[in-house]
């Protein structure tokens, strides 16, 4: 079956209305034609050079990311920049770009459900509105309660992450759990926890004050890493493509687009 680039963004935005999307976003198509004829589609996180290099290598029609590689304006696509290459090669290579961002992250079935799920959370309460009708944030309690500590290890292992860190004493109790993957530590987030009934918090790029006024309103914290609370979307919504738009292939790429590493030194 021959399928365009149009009805792939038609998929994708019944999962994940573009309308949804917070109003600083840039969502949708970023490069290419609507009706461009698409076999073969590459997800990931980010728009990384190795991603491109992947892109071209396996003969890509268009890359889908989570993060918008354009996000504010730009005033030039030249070689000068590692933006602007990304970009050129793409255009060179006739192949689409596509943001799925905030949108993928409220929305039913999204990168926050899919957290839930992965956490093993019951009982799902919708938190942190940020628009009208709009809850970008996922509530739930545990089968069992359990230390902070055992339960950042829980993430740690859940997510595949070389460490978890958490804000909080280690031997606290934790029953109810808000979770909101990507860059979520600030105090209007905490606040929409904590109405809910949360004693932790799972996020991502906790600075030192967030951290702090987290636990001064008496809130937990666990890092997750801003990116591996949220490259679990990419082999989700290659399935969920895959079952809706027959011969296209949809590939999830296998760039580690970690950033971080942790060295951990014996005593």
């Amino acid at each position: 079956m021959d399928v365009k680039m149009n009805q792939i963004m038609e998929a994708i935005e019944k999962l994940a209305p573009l309308h949804i999307a917070e109003e600083w976003d840039n969502v949708g198509l970023l490069i290419g034609w609507r009706e461009k004829y698409v076999s073969k589609v590459l997800i990931a996180l980010d728009l990384l050079d190795a991603v491109v290099d992947e892109a071209v290598e396996m003969g890509a029609d268009a890359v889908i990311t989570h993060h918008p590689a354009i996000l504010r304006p730009i005033n030039r696509i030249t070689d000068e920049t590692a933006l602007g290459r990304r970009l050129m090669y793409l255009i060179e290579g006739n192949i689409c770009l596509y943001a799925a961002h905030t949108n993928l992250d409220a929305t039913d079935g999204g990168i926050n459900d899919i957290l839930f799920d992965i956490f093993g959370l019951l009982n799902k309460e919708l938190i942190c509105e940020t628009k009208s009708g709009v809850f970008v944030g996922r509530a739930g309690v545990l089968p069992a309660p359990m230390t902070l500590a055992g339960f950042a290890l829980t993430v740690k292992n859940h997510l595949g992450l070389q460490i978890a860190t958490y804000c909080g004493d280690g031997n606290a109790t934790v029953s109810k759990v808000g979770v909101i993957g990507g860059s979520a530590a600030n105090e209007g987030f905490f606040a929409g926890a904590i109405a809910s009934g949360c004693d932790t918090f799972v996020t991502s790029d906790i600075k030192l004050h967030a951290a702090q006024a987290a636990l001064d309103m008496g809130l937990n914290l666990v890092d997750a890493t801003h990116y591996g609370s949220e490259v679990v979307f990419a082999e989700r919504l290659a399935e969920y493509l895959r079952q809706r738009l027959d011969g296209v292939e949809f590939v999830v790429s296998k760039v580690n687009g970690q950033p971080f590493n942790t060295v951990c030194l014996e005593e």
